[in-house]
């Protein structure tokens, strides 16, 4: 459509329909500020999911070490012990006082390894049945957040994808309107708006403005009434009367 098949309409009538637009710029407004709270809610449910499962790897990674140091222990522990009971065995064979010395040099070298390898394995295994209560622990909550935090990050996704739909809808609709309004009466309306947290087009409110309340000479209020266009010359508006533009 042309800017000369536009100018068909009267003022009133875009002044009209610049209201209507109004009506659906704000409702984008209300969607796109509803959907720019989603990424960083998924960002925190996403989050808190990796968080314990990272703190869960560790604990497991941890456990399964303290694991293999045990078992190794044991494998030294059950070495150490066989080596005692041969030096035990052959301090009863010795001949001489240079061999039974080294003998009991052997036993007490074993028996001081035994008691290190059981000193130690005392303390892995207290970590190790403490970490496996703290993983069964956060395995519990890593479960329950898991399910809890995937459920509402589709549940947002839905939504997201759902006002993103109606974010169409509504923008196809309002850019429909504003195809019938001038090209100079729309620019004009979308830089009065962007300057003015999104509303350009404010109603008489007892005979003054209603975007800054600047009272109104009667000379304006008739311009007004008569459907011409009008601005604030106080805070830069388009002012319309809504009662006789809805009756038109």
């Amino acid at each position: 459509m042309t800017d000369g098949a536009k100018e068909k309409l009267s003022m009133r009538e875009m002044l009209k329909l610049l209201l209507e637009i109004q009506g659906y710029d704000s409702k984008l407004l209300e969607l796109e500020m509803r959907k720019s709270f989603f990424p960083d809610l998924l960002k925190q449910l996403k989050d808190e999911i990796e968080s314990l499962e990272q703190e869960l790897s560790q604990k497991k990674e941890r456990l399964n070490e303290v694991k293999r140091e045990i078992d190794s222990l044991e494998l030294d522990l059950e070495s150490e012990k066989n080596g005692l009971d041969t030096s035990q065995k052959r301090l009863m064979k010795v001949s001489n006082n240079k061999e039974y010395d080294a003998v009991q040099t052997e036993i007490r070298t074993h028996e001081n390894n035994i008691a290190e390898i059981e000193q130690r394995l005392i303390v892995l295994m207290d970590e190790q049945e403490t970490l496996e209560r703290e993983v069964a622990d956060i395995q519990e909550k890593y479960d329950e957040t898991s399910r809890v935090n995937r459920s509402r990050i589709s549940e947002i996704e839905t939504n997201a994808a759902e006002i993103d739909g109606i974010i169409e809808k509504v923008r196809a609709e309002r850019d429909h309107l504003a195809s019938k309004v001038s090209r100079r009466l729309i620019r004009k309306y979308d830089m009065i708006r962007s300057g003015k947290q999104g509303v350009a087009v404010v109603p008489i409110v007892d005979r003054a403005c209603g975007g800054c309340r600047q009272a109104l000479p009667p000379q304006r209020i008739q311009e007004i009434s008569a459907g011409k266009l009008v601005i604030c010359e106080n805070c830069g508006r388009i002012i319309v009367d809504v009662e006789k533009l809805n009756k038109s």
